[in-house]
């Protein structure tokens, strides 16, 4: 067991009498080599979850142990453990990507660091035109992959991985992960702290989905969509902003600018291909998919409802 969180809760005081639950009653544990997702939108209370797992921040109630220590009681050993990737932007100055990848290593690894893993992340996530590039030149996206380097180049045995895609271009996305299943392959485990759901449900091996400082449910991808598992869902890219009138068997609907998905039984497939391939003739939609139930099915369902299940 590389991490045990028990029953953890933070709360914050507001003005004046006013108080704000961040966590409440938060238990998870993580395995060896596993990657682990924290799912939830802004504010849900994933980063203070991760910064009392750092020692940063003191539950009010519970535990978290780490490689079977209580991070309370060594806040500083809980570092030294986890390597962190956090979610701004890593101010590079006048570094270039290679200068501040190496000296990360140099700090975390002393005289076992490998000048050669530099060389092979960078080679491996395409970085090479940006290598030697001073860091206030860079993009967000160029950024954002020298942070994720500086996380990994020594890992920790957690490696904690707040947004680590922000910016980055798709093809890179796919190397980035290549990296992170790699780390996983030598023994170290990972937490993927994200609110992009779709992105989470082919990276990780177990998810969690917090929200208003709650987990809502918790287990494999697998488990986590079987909340929904009797649904298929219906997705549109519909032709302008205007209003689409929602077929009546729909269950549930969420929109996001452009795109509309709903979720629907099983027995009105064919009466929903139906529907949409009329939206399609009279130009209201410009296509359409049908799949079974995602993890963003279930992370709608579930932060709709408000309904904890605890697996």
């Amino acid at each position: 067991m590389v991490l045990d969180v028990k029953a953890v809760t933070k709360v914050f005081s507001g003005r004046g009498r006013n108080k704000m639950v961040a966590n409440d009653n938060v238990s998870l544990r993580i395995q060896e080599g596993e990657i682990y997702g924290l799912l939830g939108q802004n504010g849900a209370g994933k980063t203070t979850l991760v910064n009392q797992i750092l020692g940063l921040i003191t539950p009010d109630r519970g535990d978290i142990q780490l490689l079977g220590e209580s991070v309370i009681g060594s806040p500083a050993r809980a570092r030294s453990i986890c390597s962190v990737q956090p979610q701004s932007q890593v101010p590079l100055g006048f570094l270039t990507p290679k200068q501040a990848v190496t000296l990360m290593g140099k700090m975390r690894a002393g005289k076992q660091f490998d000048p050669k893993r530099v060389e092979m992340l960078f080679e491996t996530l395409d970085m090479g035109e940006w290598a030697n590039k001073e860091g206030e030149k860079l993009s967000g996206g160029a950024k954002r992959l020298t942070a994720f380097c500086m996380a990994v180049i020594a890992p920790g045995k957690l490696v904690i991985l707040d947004e680590p895609t922000n910016d980055v271009d798709p093809v890179r996305r796919r190397y980035l992960w290549q990296v992170i299943r790699n780390l996983t392959n030598d023994g170290t485990s990972v937490i993927l702290v994200t609110h992009n759901v779709l992105e989470a449900e082919k990276a990780v091996d177990r998810v969690a989905i917090i929200d208003k400082g709650k987990i809502l449910t918790q287990g494999t991808p697998s488990e986590v969509k079987s909340s929904v598992s009797n649904q298929m869902r219906m997705e549109l890219s519909l032709a302008s902003e205007s209003d689409l009138e929602i077929p009546s068997w729909a269950l549930s609907s969420h929109r996001n600018g452009s795109r509309l998905i709903f979720a629907m039984d099983p027995r009105e497939v064919s009466s929903t291909i139906e529907w949409a391939e009329r939206q399609v003739e009279n130009g209201l939609i410009l296509d359409y998919s049908l799949s079974p139930a995602t993890i963003e099915d279930a992370y709608i369902e579930l932060t709709s409802k408000k309904v904890v299940v605890q697996k």
